[in-house]
Order: C-alpha cells, then structure tokens, then sequence
C-alpha cells in the first residue's frame, strides 16, 4: 500500500513443550503391564471407573477411567507395580512427568514410589522417587516429578509402585490419571 511508512513488532514466545507421552487412559491400556509382587494377590492395579468405600467415584475431570489400586478398595499386605508404554526421551535434554493423582490411604503404613526403567532390559535408572501417601485428597490433584537424568536420552517404562501395610482398611489407595512426559 502507499503507507509512507509501516512498523512490525516482533514479539517471542516460548515454544510449546515437546510432548513424549500423553495418555487419558480413556482408550484402554494397551501395553500398559501390571504384576503383583506378593503372595497374597488381593490388590492389583485396575484401569476403570473408581469405586472404593472412599475416594473418586470417577477418573480425572469426570472421565471414565483411572488407574486404581483395586477399582474398590485395596487389600491388605500389597506390593503392585503398573508399567506404562515405552517412551522414547532420546531426542530431549530433560523430561518431566505430569499425572492427575487421588491419593487415599491410612496415611501411615501405605506408600507408593516411581521408578524410570530402560525399557529394553527392566534396569532401573536413577533412584525412586517418593509419592506422599500422608495426605487424603478431598479431589484429583496434579503431581509433577523430574524425569531422572539418567533416564534422559533412553527408551524407558514409568513405573508405579503400591505397597501396604496388614491393617486391613477401608480406602481406595492411589489413583493416577491424565500422564504425560513433556520437556
């Protein structure tokens, strides 16, 4: 146009997280694996709608799936594990991991930790990390959890970990919901 003169602003914005993994677990649990690890076997991991005596009546935002401890209420004695897809962190310099969780235990002799394996052999990678298990949550709540650096640049399986106590309680135990591993 015949402007006699024209002025740009050029503004810079972060760019969007690279986003490695993503799962509402509304489509299933395709190659998702779950063990139990004790001889009882009254808990295992469940993908589905939550039901315990106490904690969501639901999965995250309403949905209809979540991952439980028991789609009611965990047993006594547990020790499960819940093993996500592999996710490949080989293209990013650090990695985080998001999850909706619903934490609802005795909050004294049940705790709950991850682990990063490397996918292709099951070797742990860097050391547990905790989940505060303490807490009841009156609603879903979002946890946040740095990738271990030696996980980064690896192929690797996120690992849940449940273990109770032998008091023989009525609560959901832990739920996890909406995951995803960005940078």
């Amino acid at each position: 146009p015949a402007d006699p003169a024209r002025y740009f602003v050029i503004e810079e914005y972060n760019a969007p997280p690279v986003v490695a993994f993503s799962d509402d677990l509304e489509s299933g649990a395709d190659d998702w694996t779950t063990l139990v690890n004790d001889a009882i076997g009254d808990t295992d991991w469940q993908l589905g709608t939550p039901g315990g005596s106490t904690g969501p009546l639901t999965g995250a935002g309403g949905s209809n799936n979540a991952w439980c401890t028991n789609l009611g209420d965990y047993g006594a004695d547990s020790d499960i594990s819940l093993r996500s897809p592999a996710i490949d962190l080989s293209a990013l310099a650090s990695a985080t991991l998001a999850f909706k969780a619903y934490r609802d235990a005795d909050g004294f002799g049940d705790f709950a930790r991850i682990r990063f394996l490397r996918a292709s052999d099951q070797v742990q990678l860097g050391g547990d990390t905790q989940i505060d298990m303490a807490p009841i949550d009156a609603d879903w709540i979002s946890l946040t959890i740095p990738v271990v650096p030696e996980a980064i640049g690896e192929t690797i399986l996120i690992e849940w970990i449940f273990t109770s106590d032998s008091s023989l309680d009525a609560f959901s135990g832990l739920s996890i919901d909406d995951i995803e591993v960005t940078d």
